[in-house]
């Protein structure tokens, strides 16, 4: 088949730079452009852009937002939030990628992705009303405490519960980028080192993890940036109790306070960019050490 049977000109080609335009086109069209007229929008309105007693654009909702302690507070319990479920996130995640990477029966191994990733299929909602019945006071969990003479314990509308949801919710996504990794380690290098008798921890140490860390950075990237966005798992499992800016954006969007859930939500926007920005430049790090 010729350049002419494909409706060109005999012996010319397309440009590079139309070819990626035609690529990049409809992605450019249903993902940026929509992303960037939200965010003049929300620009807007952080600049009483529907100010009633028309005084124009200002940044007197800044100011409200920037001198209110409460604000600070709320932000600083979805970062340490966010911060707390990414740490026991990745705890758990690691082993497990572990453990998948030693699997060899296909049977087996299959039974434990679907056991991994079936939660996906369902709806956080769905996940969320699972986790509250488990841990509330009368569920399995104190049940369980109980039959070992232990508790009941509080939690349900608090943070522990929180976490314990965001970790069940987004383990799936922490999983994936570590276990990627681990494949790409050449089995020859944990031998080498065991050879130069390295023990477990040694091996683990130096160098399991050290060739492992791009994975793990990643799946932090990930994971911190879904948790401190999370809105449906710290409405249910806080009860109203734990605040996140994500639930004040709900809630000033039902107020019709849209000026000040602009703000909030350009604020957690730029607080999620801050730390992925953080991250990379961990991840770039690690990739220029292994170069030296």
């Amino acid at each position: 088949m010729t350049t002419a049977d494909l409706g060109g000109a005999p012996g010319r080609t397309m440009p590079r730079w139309l070819r990626l335009s035609w690529l990049m086109g409809p992605g450019f069209v249903l993902v940026v452009l929509p992303f960037l007229g939200a965010m003049i929008m929300l620009a807007a309105y952080s600049l009483n852009y529907r100010d009633d007693n028309g005084m124009g654009l200002g940044g007197s909702i800044w100011r409200e937002f920037l001198t209110d302690p409460f604000s600070w507070q709320v932000l600083w319990n979805s970062v340490r939030i966010a911060g707390l479920a990414t740490i026991f996130t990745l705890i758990v995640a690691y082993p497990t990628a572990a453990a998948l990477l030693k699997v060899r029966n296909r049977t087996w191994r299959t039974l434990a992705y679907v056991a991994l990733f079936s939660p996906l299929l369902m709806s956080v909602v769905s996940r969320s009303y699972g986790w509250l019945l488990l841990l509330s006071d009368n569920g399995f969990v104190n049940q369980m405490f109980g039959a070992l003479g232990l508790g009941p314990y509080r939690l349900i509308f608090n943070e522990t519960g929180v976490i314990i949801a965001i970790v069940h919710v987004i383990l799936p996504y922490a999983v994936l980028p570590i276990l990627n990794i681990m494949t790409q380690v050449p089995p020859i290098y944990g031998e080498a080192a065991k050879d130069l008798g390295a023990g477990g921890w040694a091996l683990f140490r130096r160098v399991t993890l050290p060739l492992t860390l791009p994975g793990v950075i990643v799946a932090a990237e990930i994971v911190f940036a879904l948790s401190i966005s999370a809105f449906v798992t710290p409405s249910l499992l806080g009860g109203g109790r734990v605040l996140t800016l994500s639930r004040l954006v709900y809630d000033n969007i039902g107020l019709v306070e849209w000026g000040l859930a602009a703000v909030q939500a350009i604020v957690l926007l730029a607080t999620a960019l801050a730390a992925l920005f953080v991250l990379e430049r961990m991840n770039r790090a690690t990739h220029a050490g292994k170069g030296d």
